[in-house]
């Protein structure tokens, strides 16, 4: 019976880290540049399977180290990752706006380091340097003494007053963005073994544009609705479980 509520347990700590996902997803429905998130879980005909399988020890799905297969009959997050699509494009005329399209990313300048993201609402400071909408300065060259009613920023990402070349964004891509992390304020921070590409061939630049999120409204309020169902139904099972073992407990009692 108790290992009835152990699993069923884990299957709804399962559901809420979807939720609260879910739910950070659609609140930023409106973020420029915000990228969703998922979690991906393991399937119950491979925890079935495992089960099944009469190996003494099997290999755990995140650490690769081998346990035995009923400590991994539970629901299991296999990875929280992010959704790199392309989001739509909005078009805002504000000419220190810009929008990537393809798998390129801005390089930012922060207290702990060169960060990335693909929120491209900037601003210039009183120094006329382009900074992020949280006030990190952007990377580049030549990006300092700007002036907003003459700025062009062509699809390379090359920075232009009156036409005369001012200087260029950092734009850089990864070979793999899946290793990128979260790091608040739509910024990724990039580990040792992900080290960025300088040479964004494969990324343009779209002045007085926004990418948006790429999240899908519908989708997230359809997969918002099923989880509260699942995590009900969980709930449901502990109950039932828990009420069977009282019941188990009584009779032997009164034995």
């Amino acid at each position: 019976m108790q290992s009835g509520i152990y699993i069923a347990v884990s299957g709804a700590k399962l559901q809420e880290l979807r939720l609260d996902i879910t739910a950070n997803n659609l609140a930023n429905v409106n973020t420029s540049g915000y990228k969703a998130d998922k979690v991906v879980a393991s399937p119950f005909e491979t925890e079935l399977g495992m089960l099944i399988n009469e190996s003494e020890t099997l290999p755990a799905p995140l650490t690769g180290e081998p346990v035995s297969p009923y400590d991994i009959a539970y629901a299991q997050t296999m990875k929280v990752g992010t959704s790199f699509s392309q989001g739509n494009m909005q078009v805002t005329g504000n000419p220190l706006n810009a929008a990537l399209e393809g798998p390129g990313f801005f390089a930012v300048d922060t207290p702990n380091g060169i960060r990335y993201t693909r929120q491209g609402n900037f601003a210039l400071d009183q120094d006329g340097r382009l900074i992020t909408s949280d006030g990190f300065p952007v990377r580049g060259k030549g990006l300092s003494g700007l002036s907003a009613g003459d700025i062009t920023i062509d699809i390379n990402g090359n920075v232009m007053i009156d036409n005369q070349p001012q200087g260029s964004l950092e734009i850089v891509e990864f070979d793999d963005p899946a290793k990128l992390k979260k790091e608040g304020h739509n910024l990724f921070v990039a580990p040792p073994d992900a080290a960025p590409r300088t040479k964004a061939g494969q990324t343009t630049v779209h002045q007085g544009t926004l990418e948006m999120s790429n999240v899908t409204i519908v989708t997230e309020m359809v997969t918002m609705i099923e989880l509260n169902r699942m995590y009900q139904a969980y709930q449901k099972m502990i109950t039932s479980i828990d009420e069977c073992t009282g019941r188990l407990i009584e009779s032997v009692a009164s034995a």
